[in-house]
């Protein structure tokens, strides 16, 4: 397997995590994540955040700070770049995996086109949203406590 800094092909799938907490994402209210799931955070300097499922699984894209429940967007790399996303592979030393949407990032999160990026990439570019992870253990209500 590669390095993680090879071309991203447009048949790619990507994974965006999503903290379960942050309210942009309510399976009960609506399919679609909000569009602040993709908003930069002060983390993204260099672009948007996103995993190559080629190194990680959905499981592994959503884990997280410790204690906390993430879900994951799942989005094709071919998708975003018909609408003019860059999609760049940024390999991190514990994540081979890790690429960005270079031109979506902390310091223009403001700006347009940006702002209907985010949109687009919730309502349209998203094809599902998995989890959330880690999944938390189920309690078995026949157990008898004594």
């Amino acid at each position: 397997m590669s390095d993680g800094s090879e071309v991203i092909a447009d048949h790619e799938i990507l994974y965006r995590r999503i903290p379960a907490a942050s309210g942009f994402f309510d399976p009960q209210v609506d399919p679609n994540p909000s569009p602040l799931a993709f908003r930069p955070t002060r983390h993204d300097t260099t672009g948007l955040s996103l995993s190559r499922a080629k190194y990680k699984s959905l499981e592994e894209a959503g884990c997280g700070r410790e204690g906390k429940q993430y879900y994951v967007a799942v989005l094709r790399a071919g998708e975003l770049r018909r609408l003019g996303m860059d999609i760049v592979p940024r390999p991190l030393e514990d994540d081979p995996g890790h690429c960005e949407i270079a031109d979506l990032n902390f310091g223009n999160r403001k700006a347009m086109p940006f702002a209907e990026w985010q949109s687009l990439l919730a309502e349209q570019l998203c094809l599902r949203v998995e989890g959330p992870f880690p999944e938390l253990p189920t309690i078995d209500a026949s157990r008898q406590w004594s």
